[in-house]
Order: structure tokens, then C-alpha cells, then sequence
């Protein structure tokens, strides 16, 4: 029988940190330790040794018990996003044992290390990864922001300081509002998500504000605010950038990969000359 998977003799830092989590999980099953495997299955499997594989979740369980497949928060922190060898995640622990050609146990589970590629195990299944709530998260129905205006109902003066502010309508889901995807979709797990204000961009015609993390605000404290030179017609909006989190099994918020650009509803701002006149009585 094949001696555990080794370990590298460098970690290979990710957008997770270094390889080692709160929990002191350590991966140590690569990518390349994972081919290495899957080509010895290949060659074994006329005339043997032939092995079972089995993958148990870092919160806790061994193989076969019911709650080998739990998540925590743990199960992303040694992973990475950006390091191939590493793996998304989540974090699992990998198990083997000798069987039979007919499949029939003929030894004890021998633990092979822990890896953040779970799918790629001989055997392996489909996991809840990072690339998979990425996706769900992308199709949440975000809210569209617009922009409210003063002086109010959409008109303003040349040479007026005028004065812009996010709003986020009812529908769909603006900075910190908790969706909760149909499980179904996400292999069955119970996963909430939110997106994050990253930035926003203010169109206002004569000039752009931003990126920036303020939302402006009303006359006199707002801090997005434009004085018009010359008299027109402006479609002004406000652009928003969200990136995203999600938890799971009791965990913190994980941050999700990626960012989501979204093009805010356009307003029609009237820019008047005002005009002096002189009456006699």
C-alpha cells in the first residue's frame, strides 16, 4: 500500500493565506500528488492493487459517518483561488483502502493527506466550491442603483451647486442584503450570500465622480455634488461595483472571487439658465 501523499516542502502561498487555516489544517494532497495517484489507478487496474477512495470534511467525521460531508468555516481557509496546485476547495481529507476486484474491503481506511480538489480524487464527487458559488452568486438579482438629485424633481441652475445620492430600489439585492440561493443548486448545502459595495461612479454629464465607496448624499453635507457651467440636458447615473461573500455551516463570511459591474438607471437632469429681469410697477 501507497505511503500518504507528501508534503511539499514549501508552502505555495494562495488568496487564503499561506496553507494552514485557524483550525491548523495544512493541505498537503496537490494537484500533482492527485495526477500521481489517478495514473496508478490507470495502470492498476487489469491485475491490481485496486483501492477505494473516500473524502471526509476538515470539520470533523471519518469515512462512512453522516456528517462527513459538513462544512464550516474552516473548509476555505487553506485553499486558493489563484494557485492551481492548491485548489478552490473546499478543504477535505483524503482517505484509501485496499479492495478486492469485486470492491470488497480488504484493508482499513489509511489517511492520505488533505486537498482543496476534492473532484479531481480518483472517485472523487462534486463539491461545494468556490467556482460554484461564484456562479450562483453572479446570477443573485442584484439592485440597480439610481440617483436622487437636488435641488429635487430633476432640475437645477447654472452655477448652482447641485447634489447627487445613491439610492437602491426595493427589488433585488443591494450592499450587505443576505440572499439565500435554493439549495438545490449549490449540491444541497444551505448557503447565504451578500454583495459588497466595492465602488461607484458617478455620470453626471460635465464631469465623473469617482470610483469611489461614497453613496453622496442631500444638500449641504453631500460630498458628490457638480456645479454646472452651461445650460442642458444630461442622462446622469450612477455605476456600481459589487464583489461578494458567502457562509456556510456556521462559518464567518468567506469572500467570493471576482466582481460583479452593474450600470446604474439613467435620470434626466434639466440644467437651466437662470435669468435677471427688471419690472416696473
Amino acid at each position: 500500500m501507497m505511503s500518504p501523499a507528501h508534503a511539499l516542502a514549501a508552502e505555495e502561498p494562495g488568496r487564503w493565506g499561506s496553507g494552514t487555516g485557524d483550525s491548523n489544517v495544512r493541505v498537503d494532497l496537490y494537484l500533482r500528488d492527485i495526477e500521481r495517484l489517478t495514473r496508478e489507478k490507470v495502470r492498476n487496474e487489469v491485475d491490481g492493487p485496486w483501492f477505494e477512495y473516500s473524502l471526509v470534511s476538515i470539520c470533523g467525521g471519518q469515512p462512512g459517518t453522516p456528517n462527513g460531508d459538513d462544512l464550516c468555516g474552516a473548509s476555505f481557509i487553506p485553499c486558493s483561488t489563484t494557485n492551481p496546485q492548491i485548489g478552490a476547495g473546499p478543504a477535505m481529507r483524503a482517505y484509501r483502502r485496499e479492495v478486492n476486484r469485486a470492491g470488497a474491503p480488504q484493508s482499513d481506511w489509511t489517511p492520505l493527506g488533505v486537498t482543496c480538489l476534492p473532484d479531481r480524487l480518483p472517485g472523487g464527487r462534486a463539491a461545494l466550491t468556490l467556482a460554484l458559488v461564484q456562479q450562483v452568486f453572479n446570477e443573485t438579482e442584484f439592485a440597480v442603483p439610481t440617483v436622487n438629485i437636488q435641488p429635487e424633481g430633476d432640475v437645477t441652475l447654472v452655477n448652482l451647486p447641485t447634489f447627487f445620492e445613491v439610492r437602491f430600489p426595493d427589488e433585488g439585492f443591494g450592499p450587505d442584503e443576505v440572499d439565500t440561493p435554493d439549495p438545490a443548486r449549490l449540491l444541497g448545502y444551505r448557503v447565504e450570500v451578500r454583495p459588497v459595495l466595492r465602488s461607484v461612479t458617478y455620470h453626471l454629464g460635465e464631469k465623473s465622480v469617482g470610483p469611489t465607496r461614497s453613496l453622496g448624499g442631500p444638500h449641504p453635507t453631500g460630498d458628490v455634488r457638480v456645479t454646472y457651467t452651461r445650460p442642458g440636458t444630461h442622462q446622469v447615473r450612477a455605476d456600481i461595483v459589487y464583489t461578494g461573500q458567502f457562509r456556510v455551516g456556521g462559518s464567518g463570511w468567506i469572500d467570493i472571487p471576482g466582481q460583479v459591474d452593474l450600470r446604474g438607471t439613467p435620470v434626466t437632469l434639466t440644467v437651466r439658465e437662470a435669468k435677471a429681469r427688471l419690472y416696473t410697477s
